[in-house]
């Protein structure tokens, strides 16, 4: 593992994880106990979060950028025994300790043994783009069995080198770690994408073979041209990239960029870690397809009243599988109308084809009725997106102000560099040559930028917000 500058090695790992599961035991953390953890990509917080697996507790990772009011919902609602953070805090409902206490712990003289599979592992809290933010748990079972799929599509092995630039309190990143380190290879991680060079540095520098990052992201790479990834195209084995739809234009832009790389994207949820995969090459006529289900996974899309939809037809997305969570923290109704008999319902609307492969249609929730049709906001942002002055486009559905079809299609559009805004009249007439005449946005509202998660996924419901109060 890399980081800053500083190698640790498989030995010198074990080593800090044994000792920072003494100190957590010392400190009074025994199996089935929460512990609260600060996640910045650094080796500290790795000691702390495989230690904390050891002794058979739970691991809640934590933005270290939350705010006070984040820090104390988190507390509140997981009770935590103890708190790890960059640095010690007071006057709140838990006690701080440092990370640093653990990566200094004094070498453990102590045998562990492994937590039973079935064991909760981690307590991962969505992002909340729909509402209050769910406590998704995960067992050991989910972790392993997850990282055995991932690994068997993408390959890692013992001689990769992973560049991770995401956060590890996000499932994808954390993931990613979990899953390279199982496989015996290198992870170097990097803070974030707002710093291109440093991820082209590390690149070079350690002959990296693999990276991975959220579709915003590698927009920001991809504006380097090929200078910016071009050099390692005879490098690079992979790429994994997830929690986020990607414009088709750079997904056609990567290929160009690198031909002989594995072009991995990714579907899931924290609640069902990487259910699919899509590679770009392999998978070249089928760019519009969300994923093909990974080893041991089945997606299903089912109608109405659960029954499985013809190919073609679309329905409730469901995944099973061995990584799908056991349900929601504290929350047995939304864990009963979420998962049955080993079944997730996803909320995602979708259909398969012949072969398998999955499309999205939209989120449940995020679907638009007019007059009784429904509409998928997706496809109406794909056509927007297509047009040289819309670098990116959201769609939500508002009340109809003749209110005559219940709801009707805005569109919220960011300007692409260089170009003009263009007449209502031109979008309007630019979505009905290619779509059916009740999926044209009646109005078409500019921003500057739309609102997403960390992870890159759009927050509809702000946009939805904004509508209801005539922002």
């Amino acid at each position: 593992m890399l980081c800053a500058g500083e190698r640790v090695s498989f030995g010198e790992l074990w080593s800090r994880i044994a000792a920072a599961a003494c100190c957590l035991s010392d400190c009074g953390v025994r199996a089935g106990d929460r512990v609260l953890l600060e996640a910045p990509s650094v080796p500290a917080f790795a000691y702390a979060y495989f230690a904390t697996h050891l002794l058979g507790a739970v691991a809640v990772p934590m933005d270290p950028n939350a705010t006070a009011a984040r820090r104390a919902e988190l507390i509140g609602r997981t009770r935590p025994a103890i708190a790890f953070g960059a640095a010690a805090r007071t006057g709140e409902a838990v006690a701080w300790r440092t990370l640093d206490e653990l990566k200094e712990a004094p070498a453990a003289d102590r045998d562990f043994r492994a937590p039973e599979v079935g064991v909760l592992a981690d307590l991962i809290f969505t992002t909340g783009i729909t509402g209050r933010p769910k406590g998704v748990q995960l067992t050991q079972r989910n972790l392993a069995a997850a990282a055995v799929h991932i690994n068997a599509v993408i390959g890692t092995t013992e001689s990769d080198t992973d560049v991770v630039p995401l956060p590890l309190y996000h499932a994808f990143g954390l993931g990613r770690l979990r899953c390279v380190l199982c496989a015996g290879g290198a992870v170097v991680l990097i803070q974030g994408f707002r710093l291109p060079g440093e991820i082209f540095a590390a690149l070079e520098r350690y002959a990296a073979t693999g990276l991975v990052g959220v579709p915003a992201g590698f927009a920001i790479l991809l504006q380097f041209g090929e200078r910016g990834l071009g050099p390692f195209a005879r490098q690079l084995r992979y790429i994994e990239i997830g929690s986020a739809p990607m414009p088709l234009e750079h997904k056609k832009l990567l290929m160009k960029l690198l031909p002989h790389t594995k072009l991995f994207m990714h579907y899931g949820l924290t609640e069902a870690a990487r259910s699919g995969f899509s590679e770009f090459h392999r998978d070249r006529e089928r760019l519009d397809s969300a994923a093909l289900p990974s080893p041991g996974v089945r997606m299903e899309a089912r109608d109405e009243e659960g029954k499985p939809c013809a190919p073609g037809v679309p329905g409730m997305l469901w995944v099973t599988g061995g990584h799908v969570s056991p349900g929601y923290w504290e929350e047995p109704g939304l864990t009963a109308g979420a998962f049955v008999d080993g079944w997730m319902r996803t909320g995602d609307v979708a259909h398969l084809d012949e072969e398998g492969f999955m499309y999205l249609r939209g989120r449940e929730d995020d679907m638009i009725n007019v007059a009784g049709v429904k509409v998928a906001p997706d496809e109406v942002e794909r056509v927007l997106a297509e047009h040289p002055a819309i670098s990116e486009a959201a769609c939500v559905g508002v009340p109809d102000p003749r209110k005559i079809t219940g709801q009707v299609v805005r569109a919220y559009l960011v300007l692409a560099s260089g170009q003009a805004r263009v007449p209502d009249a031109e979008l309007s007439q630019w979505v009905a040559g290619r779509l059916e005449s009740h999926k044209v946005p009646n109005r078409f509202v500019w921003v500057t930028e739309l609102p997403r998660t960390s992870s890159g996924k759009l927050v509809r419901r702000t946009l939805r917000e904004q509508a209801r109060s005539g922002q």
